[in-house]
């Protein structure tokens, strides 16, 4: 039941910051014009690629670091010589 009641309040708290996140607040409102101006700036490329590189790094890491726990678990589960009874 605990299992349940968390993921649940995570659910809700996450749909809440999720929505929070994304409102457009009047302050950040610009016009098109100088919204299109700034994505061709070179500089608006240049971050953008390395965000894209950083968001690739991590996801490889994160693959990497699930891929070593699973292997651990593994190597955990496999019976070892020390835990067969000697009967």
């Amino acid at each position: 039941m605990r299992f349940r009641t968390g993921l649940v309040v995570g659910g809700v708290i996450g749909f809440l910051v999720a929505r929070r996140l994304t409102e457009r607040h009047p302050e950040d409102a610009r016009p098109p014009g100088i919204r299109q101006a700034m994505a061709r700036h070179p500089s608006t490329s240049r971050l953008a690629g390395q965000g894209r590189r950083l968001a690739e790094r991590a996801t490889w890491k994160s693959t990497e670091a699930i891929q070593r726990a699973r292997a651990n678990l593994q190597r955990r589960m496999e019976p070892d010589v020390d835990d067969l009874p000697l009967n």
